[in-house]
């Protein structure tokens, strides 16, 4: 009797380690989204550090169409560059939320960042209103 006791433990002991590793998807927005589709279209958001946050820069495309892109927090400033290429790899709001989910980055460590591409004729200005609104579809 204390054998299949023993093994029944055991097995339980597996499955609560195996399922301590999987990010949880929090968001019901996110859970249409294909992370393994993600994953092949963006490597480089699945291999991005939060040792010191995420920045998402995000810039508005038309009235409530948004674009972003995201890079791994440093102690440096990024170059106008290194921003302007987020434009190539963009990703919607949603996307950036389920892959940002899927690192299990917490939503302290996502430094929202409003900005203006040349990939967008959209005019808009970056005042406190506009930063709030961006802020909050991270929320």
């Amino acid at each position: 009797m204390k054998k299949p006791v023993f093994i029944f433990l055991c097995f339980i002991i597996v499955l609560l380690t195996v399922s301590c590793g999987v990010p949880k998807n929090d968001n019901p927005q996110t859970d249409s989204i294909n992370i393994k589709e993600l994953k092949e279209k963006y490597p480089e958001y699945f291999e991005m550090s939060d040792f010191k946050g995420i920045e998402v820069y995000v810039w508005q495309m038309s009235e409530n169409s948004y674009r972003c892109g995201m890079l791994s927090g440093t102690n440096r400033e990024k170059t106008n560059e290194e921003i302007s290429a987020l434009q190539f790899k963009s990703l919607s709001i949603e996307e950036a939320k389920a892959i940002l989910n899927e690192l299990g980055v917490a939503k302290e460590d996502i430094i929202v960042l409003p900005i203006s591409q040349a990939c967008s004729s959209y005019y808009y200005e970056i005042d406190e209103e506009y930063e709030e609104r961006v802020n909050n579809l991270f929320r």
